[in-house]
């Protein structure tokens, strides 16, 4: 029994000191290398689906700036030279607000002054905007970026107010039902507002805060250069109440940089207010971050026979060559914030009319900033509703305007049919 009991110790110390015994040098090597291999595959699939994932956000952000860029400016521009059932260009526009827009003469047409682009340069900085609506107005002189363009909209919106029967040529009766007009309320004294038929349009200040029941819109000499209206509107279906909009898109810098020290630029629209003053006012907001240019190309028809549009940039549209425009190209290069690349972007992006690369820009060709930021092009060409082709002519001390060439084209006066 004592025998087998130590047999038995033997056995358990031996196996014990086989069991506390360690590695060899050779196995602890290959223990490390699995090891090493193993943690480096996890790493490279998480910095893989981390680049992915950065990707993935960055190419989402873009496409969502860019759509959204496109679909607010489109919307605009299709309804440019809008002034309700009036034809734009049959119909002139009866100005007699003191302190108008300087695209609105006395008698204006909105086909002349729907639609006005600029090319910012670095050379024309301080002076691109001479004689616009919005010239010396620093939040858009000075802001929008060199090397990317502007574009002025304008056109009338219809209020919710309906004309009441009462009506004379120095009040419009009116009701409210979305409490736009008063004292503290959108319109006010001094505001800018547009009433037309199908025949007339007039463009007016209040001239006091309208009050009243129905609500009366008055519009004395003291805001206007005539206190009367061209006729009476009558409260029927054609006659209706526009407020008149002016609106600006540009490039411009945020003064936001990304984690990687980037500037941030956006999409900016700029509003004007039409305050009675000679002095303009526009309230600016930012539309899309991202956007680092915005080209632009405008399609005058050339020929009234075949339909021909020839694409040009903004400076070679003559004064009188904004009429013809019909249809407008818009192009914008949007970058998403942070370094969303592995390597530094060298590719190269198509807008209207011109090419943006990454180094040694050469004729018809801009700079991007060769950095890791993904970037991506949104172009699309956008019909103006309001405009036809040809050219018109005035008859005589009539004051009537046709088309020049009507009388070739079956007497339907549109010489594009």
């Amino acid at each position: 029994m004592n025998t087998f009991r130590r047999n038995s110790v033997t056995v358990l110390r031996n196996f014990s000191r086989k069991r506390q015994s360690g590695l060899s040098l050779v196995e602890l090597m290959i223990a490390l290398a699995l090891s090493a291999t193993l943690i480096l595959g996890i790493f490279t699939i998480y910095m893989d689906t981390s680049q992915t994932t950065r990707v993935g956000e960055s190419l989402a952000r873009v496409q969502e700036s860019g759509r959204i860029g496109l679909e607010i400016m489109s919307k605009e521009i299709r309804l440019a030279g809008y002034q309700g059932c009036s034809d734009t260009y049959t119909v002139p526009i009866r100005v007699i607000a003191n302190n108008p827009p300087a695209s609105l003469t006395p008698e204006t047409r909105m086909y002349d002054v729907g639609l006005r682009g600029w090319q910012v340069t670095a050379a024309t900085q301080t002076t691109w905007d001479a004689g616009s609506d919005f010239e010396d107005v620093g939040i858009i002189e000075d802001e929008a970026l060199p090397g990317s363009d502007v574009l002025m909209v304008q056109r009338a919106r219809q209020l919710s107010a309906e004309i009441e029967p009462g009506s004379t040529s120095t009040k419009v009766n009116i009701t409210d039902p979305d409490g736009l007009f008063g004292s503290g309320a959108r319109f006010r004294s001094g505001s800018l507002l547009m009433i037309a038929d199908c025949e007339n349009v007039d463009i007016f200040r209040l001239s006091e805060d309208p009050t009243g029941t129905p609500v009366e819109l008055k519009h004395a000499g003291s805001t206007n250069t005539n206190g009367q209206l061209s006729v009476v509107y009558a409260a029927d279906e054609d006659a209706a109440l526009y407020s008149l909009e002016s609106t600006v898109f540009f490039v411009a810098d945020t003064g936001r940089v990304d984690g990687q020290g980037n500037s941030i630029s956006a999409l900016y629209r700029a509003t004007n207010n039409f305050p009675n003053s000679a002095t303009p006012s526009f309230q600016r907001e930012e539309l899309v971050e991202g956007v680092e240019a915005m080209k632009i190309q405008y399609g005058i028809r050339t020929s009234a026979n075949n339909n021909t549009i020839n694409y040009v940039d903004a400076s070679a549209v003559g004064a009188n060559d904004w009429r013809d425009v019909v249809v407008v190209r818009v192009g914008l290069l949007v970058s998403a914030s942070g370094s969303a690349l592995g390597q530094n972007d060298t590719q190269t992006y198509q807008l209207p009319g011109t090419v943006f690369v990454a180094s040694s820009p050469g004729t018809g060709e801009q700079l991007h900033a060769a950095d890791r930021r993904l970037r991506k092009t949104f172009v699309s060409t956008i019909d103006i509703r309001n405009r036809r082709c040809g050219e018109f002519k005035q008859l005589g001390a009539t004051g009537q305007w046709e088309w020049e060439s009507a009388d070739e084209n079956g007497g339907d006066g549109d010489p594009c049919n």
